[in-house]
């Protein structure tokens, strides 16, 4: 079966002439990133962009080109999610830690400031705590290593289950539609985006849901966290009163996927972390307050 949605992803306009290929010289992967001192030399600060599950680089529309006039900015495809290449493999916080940290030596950086959001916020948060000396400022939006408890969803267990998490997926198929409704949960008004940006979400949800790849890997991570929070971030969320690198936490006031409860009991153990509160945003607040983020990253 063929779709109009079964095409490369194209980037938001404004980003095209930052996207390239980046290949990283052991593991031979092959990263989409938006670099934007891709073209010369460049003095700046590395920033690195790092987005949440199910997501691409082009979450970070709206705050890439103002954050190049201070800064370098790198935000990458994770593997498996995007343009980047999407092996037959299990997808883990572990494996997308060491992806990043290839990254950053391909870079040639010897410190990096880095923004995650959701798991983007969790993967940033475990490399600050396993490399101290390689972060010099972390950001993390709606996502974090917490020791408050994950509640899981009805609709989020019946994803962890082979087979089912696969129809459901496969099923969005059939209805673009039903596709895009799926977002709304993330957003506090999805309705109330600019029309240019209901566009591109409509378009880019459709276009993950008719990847194989991007479902694999999407499914994947969802069924191996709970293994991986057992075991590796167990062990970093009881480090994380030891977290050196400067940290400043931005909450989606509206967030309906991690509640603002993760945000404060991380401030409340971690030393050198401030909180900002972003008023009528849900789980995506660089997308639907980007100036009160940018605003919060800057300052």
């Amino acid at each position: 079966m063929k779709s109009e949605f079964m095409h490369p992803m194209q980037p938001w306009p404004s980003l095209a002439r930052f996207g390239r290929i980046l290949t990283l010289p052991r593991s031979g992967l092959n990263l989409f990133v938006f670099d934007t001192g891709a073209a010369g030399a460049s003095n700046l600060p590395v920033l690195l962009m790092v987005h949440g599950l199910g997501d691409e680089a082009d979450t970070w529309r709206h705050l890439i080109e103002p954050l190049a006039r201070q800064y370098r900015v790198i935000a990458l495809d994770l593997p498996g999610f995007g343009r980047s290449d999407k092996p037959r493999r299990s997808y883990t916080p572990s494996f997308y830690v060491d992806t990043i940290l290839a990254l950053i030596s391909a870079l040639g950086a010897s410190t990096v400031s880095i923004v995650g959001h959701s798991l983007g916020g969790m993967i940033a948060h475990a490399l600050a705590l396993s490399n101290p000396n390689l972060v010099s400022r972390l950001t993390l939006i709606d996502g974090c290593l917490s020791p408050q408890p994950q509640r899981v969803s009805p609709g989020m267990l019946l994803m962890l289950l082979p087979y089912f998490g696969e129809r459901f997926y496969n099923n969005l198929r059939k209805d673009p539609q039903a596709a895009y409704a799926t977002l709304r949960g993330y957003y506090a008004d999805l309705d109330g985006m600019p029309e240019q940006d209901q566009r591109f979400l409509y378009q880019r949800v459709n276009e993950r849901v008719w990847s194989d790849g991007q479902r694999d890997a999407y499914l994947s991570v969802l069924r191996h966290m709970p293994i991986w929070m057992a075991g590796n971030g167990r062990k970093l969320t009881a480090q994380i009163n030891q977290c050196a690198a400067p940290t400043h936490v931005i909450w989606g006031v509206k967030d309906m996927i991690l509640p603002l409860a993760h945000a404060q009991a991380l401030v409340a153990q971690q030393p050198c972390t401030h909180l900002s509160l972003i008023p009528d945003a849900g789980h995506l607040p660089h997308q639907e307050r980007p100036q009160a983020v940018l605003d919060a990253v800057t300052h």
